[in-house]
């Protein structure tokens, strides 16, 4: 099976996860952790990963002093923590690994390692022993040969390939009734289907726990997943709304409009007293209106910064630069097309203080009057009131070329692939353009997403790449649906989530966790993206395979609760068990490659439950956290 970019990229990450077994907590300021367990081979290899105060952080490794050593001493790649130690002795072989955090105010740390020779040892004679005192020798022991891996059915990977995109992951029940309706059967039902309940809370512990909940369990599977991407284009933080009745109003608004039509979204998002506050268009009045939310509206939530073709590619000048989408100007003009709101209150007239309760209210004697030009050169003339601005605003934005290739890309990336090929985009492009129910229909563009060839059967082709890296909600959220899990008390899970760069409703900025725009690392294609890659570098792998490693051994029983013991049943054959992990987590499509290699380290031990504990855990750092 063909291996996509983000796996590749993976690769070099996934090994160094496997540390997390054998690493030990480190106390003092600044630790370097390695997996030797004592003096270590020529020529073996050992993994490393620097921590400050506990977590782990990007260093910049050196051997003896020198940066990534060399063929004399060893060399350590600093991006992933390996080590491969030289083919010949050096002169001490004892050897010190220095690192270097690579922030401003430079933290160092350092251990040592032993080198010894690489020895070849034969296993004792075995057998019986005659009178003369001679050995009859007998055939040492051995791990039984890997079993063949059952044929794969075509129809459980199809149904499992669209439940990895529309929902938080497959689960038996689920890949039995795509197989059963069909997959336009199935989203006509997801459409049809109550959201789950969000309470109206003051409690964000709550608020967060619910939608959390919702997201591993609930029916509504396709709006929850639908909820979390536009969650992360219309970005509103508790970073700056730290009380939940600041939140609930965002989140009811996109749990509403999910399957709605773009413009209602927008517009009850602009007037929305969530976003309101996180980007100050509550209260942003003459004579200088705010211009936060006229920017981000433009940059983030409708047509980008430069000019878009339908397939998604950038339009240029004479020159090959990028024309730009809109300039300051614009921007100026449009925060005075916006001025004049405030939050709902006591006074009709007047402006209120941040309420949270209802929509922004227009108060004509706080709104710029003046004539504005807006985008495409549409002029607003002088005098009208805050509302007929604020409509000429929506409309612009909602008309402009821009808008259908770029939500149409945002979706893709977000339930499908980082890197859709061009014919992809334009296709989705022309349905959120001129849908069934006219511009802006997002359930029949989510339809088209999920619907498209590419989606269905993946481009092999030079212009696309299949599959996208999880981010750590999807992954373990994942995880958990494929296992059975059961979400007790998910609430002192979000400190984790946080070391992870993916806490629920606290977003680092307006740009949401990762941008959508990160490059693949590693690739030779400047053009191929990555966007979850930014939340795992080396460091935050590791930390991704220790988090998830606490679940399948039970150590976070009392937040999720998972049961491997089926697996453990099994654990005397090894055949048995990664057949069985292969079908619960990849259904079948586990690589020839990764299948040797994680059987080889579940046969090291007889121990069953080590053995389930090792295919699961590999299994899910590796092929697991690429979604196919």
């Amino acid at each position: 099976m063909q291996r996509t970019l983000q796996r590749t990229a993976l690769q070099g990450w996934a090994a160094a996860c496997l540390l997390s077994l054998a690493s030990a907590a480190g106390a003092a300021t600044v630790t370097i952790e390695h997996t030797a367990k004592g003096e270590v081979a020529l020529g073996s290899k050992v993994w490393f990963v620097g921590k400050v105060d506990g977590k782990g952080v990007f260093m910049n490794f050196a051997v003896n002093g020198i940066p990534g050593g060399n063929a004399t001493v060893g060399t350590l790649n600093s991006q992933n923590g390996e080590y491969v130690a030289p083919a010949t002795m050096p002169a001490n072989r004892i050897i010190t690994v220095t690192g270097t955090t690579a922030t401003v105010d430079k933290l160092s740390g350092s251990t040592t390692l032993t080198l010894k020779m690489a020895t070849t040892t034969q296993p004792p004679a075995t057998g019986t022993t005659s009178s003369t005192g001679t050995t009859t020798p007998t055939t040492p022991t051995t791990p039984p040969p890997l079993g063949p891996q059952p044929a794969i059915d075509p129809a459980t990977v199809a149904a499992a390939r669209l439940l990895e995109q529309a929902t938080f992951g497959p689960t038996t029940a689920d890949i039995a009734q795509v197989k059963s309706l069909g997959a336009a059967a199935w989203l006509n039902q997801q459409f049809a289907m109550a959201p789950s309940p969000l309470p109206v809370t003051t409690d964000m512990n709550t608020l967060r726990s619910t939608w959390y909940k919702n997201m591993a369990g609930g029916q509504d599977q396709l709006r929850q997943r639908m909820i979390f991407a536009l969650s992360q284009l219309f970005v509103v933080s508790a970073d700056k709304n730290p009380y939940a009745n600041e939140m609930q109003p965002w989140l009811a608004t996109l749990n509403t409009h999910a399957f709605g039509n773009f413009k209602n979204l927008l517009r009850e998002m602009s007037l929305n007293p969530s976003m309101a506050k996180y980007l100050d268009l509550g209260n942003s009045i003459i004579p200088a209106p705010n211009e936060n939310y006229a920017r981000e509206v433009m940059q983030l939530f409708t047509i980008g910064p430069v000019m878009l073709n339908q397939d998604g590619s950038v339009q240029t000048d004479r020159n090959g630069d990028p024309i730009p989408s809109y300039d300051q100007a614009r921007i100026t003009d449009m925060s005075r097309a916006l001025s004049g709101w405030t939050y709902t209150g006591a006074s009709a007239t007047g402006i209120n203080w941040e309420n949270f309760t209802g929509p922004l209210q227009p108060r004509d004697r706080y709104h710029d009057k003046n004539a504005k030009t807006l985008l495409m050169g549409i002029s607003v003339p002088a005098g009208q009131s805050t509302q007929q601005d604020f409509d000429a605003v929506m409309d612009n934005l909602f008309n402009h070329p821009n808008l259908p290739p770029f939500i149409a890309t945002r979706l893709i990336r977000a339930f499908t692939t980082s890197n859709p090929s061009p014919a992809y985009i334009t296709r989705v492009a022309d349905v959120f353009a001129h849908g069934p129910a006219g511009r802006g229909d997002l359930q029949a563009t989510l339809a088209a997403v999920l619907l498209d060839p590419e989606a269905r059967q993946p481009a092999t082709t030079a212009d696309a790449a299949p599959g996208k890296l999880k981010d750590p909600m999807l992954h373990s959220l994942s995880l958990f649906r494929a296992l059975g899990a059961k979400v007790n008390d998910p609430n002192n899970l979000f400190w984790d989530y946080f070391l992870l760069g993916q806490r629920l409703l606290n977003a680092p900025s307006v740009f949401n966790f990762y941008s959508p725009l990160t490059k693949l690392p590693g690739a030779t294609d400047p053009v191929r993206f990555g966007p979850e890659f930014q939340v795992y570098a080396p460091a935050l792998a590791v930390a991704r395979a220790n988090f998830l490693y606490q679940f399948i051994n039970g150590n976070y029983s009392g937040m999720v609760s998972i049961d491997i013991t089926p697996y453990v049943n099994v654990a005397t054959d090894v055949t048995a068990l990664m057949n069985m992990v292969d079908a619960t987590l990849l259904q079948g499509r586990m690589t020839p490659a990764a299948r040797s290699a994680i059987a080889a380290s579940v046969s090291a031990t007889t121990d069953r439950k080590q053995r389930a504990l090792t295919a699961l855990y590999l299994t899910a750092i590796t092929e697991f956290a690429v979604q196919q």
